[in-house]
């Protein structure tokens, strides 16, 4: 496996033989016109309502939708998803087999839920891994990949940074939409397109 140290340049291509061609983000607002660019929808996900422990929690529908799981389980609190245990890896799933762009706020967080700094590893489906400075809590890390669809995204631990736990506070997923919304905005297209004449 290859590891690629974070570059903190709005965007940096990454590729070989064996990767995925990847587009690297630390803007969020950069990122949401890489997803339009490439022709992605996309989906905001905040954590509010996710409250308590639980095995994993669950969200979005159909093309944009994600399970968030941790092997000792996860917590929802102070407006974020982490894992329950210490130096756990969070893990996002995303079955659709539509998703090619993954964004948001990756931190860490303390017992409470408060917001810690430290190194983190964010590693994609395809293998591709990333080490990040999380220097804030606004810190955005985003990822568009151009040809493999996105199936995972894992945040871990680098180093040992005390009791901390991975956690995320929102999540974009751009993602193809389903060829029937396709269908339907052709039909509208064409009909707006009758009324004209």
């Amino acid at each position: 496996m290859r590891t690629f140290p974070f570059v903190a340049a709005v965007a940096t291509f990454i590729s070989s033989t064996t990767f995925a061609a990847v587009l690297v983000f630390d803007n969020a607002a950069v990122f949401n016109a890489g997803l339009l660019d490439s022709s992605l929808s996309n989906f905001d996900q905040t954590f509010e309502s996710y409250s308590g422990p639980a095995a994993s929690f669950t969200g979005g529908t159909g093309e944009y939708a994600w399970k968030a799981s941790s092997p000792y389980g996860v917590l929802g609190q102070a407006g974020v998803i982490q894992t329950l245990a210490s130096s756990g890896t969070l893990k996002f799933d995303f079955s659709s087999g539509n998703v090619y762009g993954v964004g948001g706020l990756f931190h860490y967080v303390d017992l409470t839920g408060a917001y810690k700094s430290g190194l983190m590893k964010i590693k994609l489906s395809d293998g591709t891994t990333f080490i990040r400075s999380i220097s804030s809590q606004t810190t955005f890390s985003g990822f568009i990949t151009t040809d493999v669809s996105i199936t995972s995204l894992e945040l871990s631990h680098i180093g040992s940074i005390g009791a901390t736990f991975s956690a995320a506070e929102s999540l974009t997923i751009g993602y193809v939409p389903a060829p029937g919304a396709f269908a339907l905005l052709g039909l509208a297209g064409m009909a707006s397109r009758r009324r004209r004449a």
